[in-house]
């Protein structure tokens, strides 16, 4: 997958060094999870994890998402289906993915900014040119953080062989995060898939590798372990993976997509 300084846009980034939204500065970002001062990660109450979504939904588009409340509480998983890849309906509620004049052809990461009189916590999302067939994200609105991945879905998936992936992911919670690197192997003979979310140079927070295990069916896939995993297979011959997971030890909420490699 080819890289653009994971995918910011120079609009983005001038954006972000005149708003001093994005990510830290500091080399020695906090532990999630040792009550570090780093405020890119709140320590909140651990919530349960959502259980696995069952709802029936239609559309061009379709994938899952995470509605997550961010001053605690239980969250959902839901599918979710529409007509168009820039909006994806989460919870009834349109979420845009793309932000007029700003958002370009890679991921647009903004933190703690306001743009044309609208305020933004925490807005992450691919974009077009990383993943022709798919979008994941992670975006507060209001008191919820909406976590998800879609695209069109693989009709023609294969059979047997395995395939790597690698791409990016987003991770964090209650309306912050950071960037990492996402690496799959599916294997369509066993239909399992397994693979990490680990840091990368544009980490602004500590997290330890995330390991994702699920079971492939269709072309979806999904795991119930340590780390909650549920997703689809995107594009033609399973071009693309993405999804969303909830690992319930760091307890950090993320999305990610991955391109297949050039076999």
């Amino acid at each position: 997958m080819k890289k653009h300084t994971l995918g910011l846009s120079i609009a983005t980034i001038l954006l972000l060094a005149a708003c001093g939204g994005g990510g830290s500065d500091d080399n020695n970002p906090a532990d999630p999870n040792n009550g570090g001062s780093n405020n890119n990660t709140p320590s909140v109450p651990k919530i349960s994890s959502p259980a696995a979504p069952t709802n029936k939904v239609s559309g061009t588009y379709q994938g899952k998402a995470y509605i997550i409340p961010v001053n605690g509480g239980t969250g959902k998983a839901e599918n979710i289906g529409g007509n168009n890849i820039a909006t994806p309906t989460i919870s009834g509620q349109q979420i845009a993915t793309e932000i007029p004049n700003i958002s370009g052809g890679g991921m647009t990461f903004i933190s703690n900014s306001n743009i044309f009189g609208k305020s933004y916590r925490f807005f992450v999302a691919s974009g077009r040119n990383e993943l022709p067939n798919s979008r994941f994200g992670y975006i507060n609105e209001g008191d919820k953080d909406y976590i998800f991945s879609h695209g069109t879905l693989t009709t023609n998936m294969p059979t047997s062989g395995t395939a790597k992936y690698s791409g990016e992911a987003v991770l964090g919670r209650s309306a912050s995060g950071t960037l990492g690197t996402a690496n799959i192997t599916a294997d369509f003979g066993q239909k399992t898939l397994a693979g990490s979310i680990t840091r990368s140079k544009d980490s602004d927070i500590n997290f330890n590798q995330i390991d994702l295990n699920a079971t492939i069916s269709g072309n979806s896939f999904s795991g119930d372990g340590a780390v909650k995993a549920n997703g689809n297979f995107y594009g033609n011959n399973a071009a693309e993976v993405g999804g969303i997971f909830h690992d319930t030890t760091q307890n950090l909420y993320g999305s990610f997509g991955a391109k297949r490699a050039s076999n």
